[in-house]
């Protein structure tokens, strides 16, 4: 189904939208990218202890039976950071990834992932037959400081030893507010696009009460997210399946029907 006619706004961060905005093009909608979400390294003056702790268990690694992770961001991070250890990654390491997009990450670091189908989520990974019977091992969970801690909780419950590896950060953008909201009332976006809370939050963050986009359509990735939105004053809230761009370009069709 063409979205021609439409104009989304998308959210995502630098260097993660180009396969949406792509696609959404190929459908024939205008696209306009304001990243509404950075992702960045960890300081070594800020994040001292946590780099510390985080060369420990890496140092450790050979001794974890699982590595998750939780996003192609994480991937990115925690792959380089392991790399500086671990010339060669133990051989027996189970990988398990969140969404198409990290397996798709891990694959091509030459890591064979396990995951990525599904909602692109903790319950949806927790559901699958590769974390039922964790009792006694120890699993790494790779990923951003901070963060839902829904994963680690429920892995615990079922026995198994869970540690972090936090290895960026998230944080919102520095944006002009006034020439940031003047190119998206120019652009005047029939959707927008959001992947995350934090990103959700931003966006609220930066919009005057009564703005046009509280009422416009805004596609989220999943129930967690669409509850947010309806909290903060969203009107017209899409669920995607999950953040994929799939589930995305589907969420758009079908608010257009």
């Amino acid at each position: 189904m063409s979205l021609a006619g439409q104009r989304v706004l998308v959210t995502r961060p630098a260097g993660r939208a180009d396969e949406l905005l792509a696609a959404l093009r190929a459908q024939g909608a205008a696209t306009l990218h304001i990243p509404l979400l950075d992702i960045s390294g960890l300081d070594a003056q800020r994040d001292a202890h946590v780099m510390q702790r985080n060369r420990e268990r890496i140092l450790d690694l050979d001794h974890y039976h699982t590595l998750i992770f939780i996003s192609a961001n994480a991937v990115e991070h925690g792959v380089n950071l392991v790399e500086q250890f671990w010339p060669q990654w133990p051989a027996q390491q189970q990988c398990l990834a969140i969404g198409s997009a990290t397996a798709a990450a891990l694959n091509a670091r030459g890591l064979s992932a396990v995951g990525g189908e599904g909602s692109m989520n903790s319950e949806s990974l927790l559901a699958s037959a590769a974390l039922q019977s964790v009792s006694g091992e120890r699993i790494a969970i790779f990923r951003g400081l901070g963060g839902r801690e829904t994963l680690a909780e429920v892995l615990r419950e079922r026995g198994a030893r869970v540690d972090y590896i936090e290895c960026y950060r998230r944080s919102a953008p520095p944006l002009n507010r006034a020439a940031t909201l003047a190119q998206i009332e120019d652009f005047a976006p029939t959707a927008v696009v959001v992947n995350s809370g934090e990103t959700l939050e931003t966006l609220t963050a930066l919009l005057p009460a009564g703005h046009s986009l509280f009422h416009g359509t805004l596609v989220l990735p999943g129930d967690r997210v669409a509850a947010l939105a309806g909290k903060l004053g969203y009107a017209r809230i899409v669920p995607a399946a999950n953040a994929g761009t799939a589930a995305t370009l589907a969420a758009l069709q079908s608010s257009h029907t």
